[in-house]
């Protein structure tokens, strides 16, 4: 009798204690994914604000085309040319 009592508890640890640990990891697993989708909603909700900030801010003033006469200090390529670089420095 001693034996099978022995046999009953080690049938009952060995198949359905596994169980009973796996619904607990279960559980930590939907909890651990319902934390991520609460972070992720407030992640898109941030995303949205940024972007209606971004929308209602006025937008740029278009350059307008600038003529800047450059007499006759030095310059490398044509005086023709339909761009122009200047390079302000401070030799100090």
């Amino acid at each position: 009798m001693e034996k099978s009592k022995f046999l009953l508890v080690l049938f009952f640890s060995l198949f359905f204690a596994p169980a009973f640990s796996q619904e607990s990891s279960i559980d930590d697993l939907r909890k651990e994914i319902q934390l991520l989708n609460e972070s992720m909603k407030a992640m898109q909700k941030d995303v949205q604000e940024i972007k209606s900030m971004l929308q209602s801010r006025m937008p740029a003033v278009p350059p307008a085309n600038v003529l800047l006469d450059t007499g006759k200090n030095p310059f490398r390529g044509e005086r023709t040319a339909k761009l122009t670089l200047v390079e302000f420095s401070d030799y100090q």
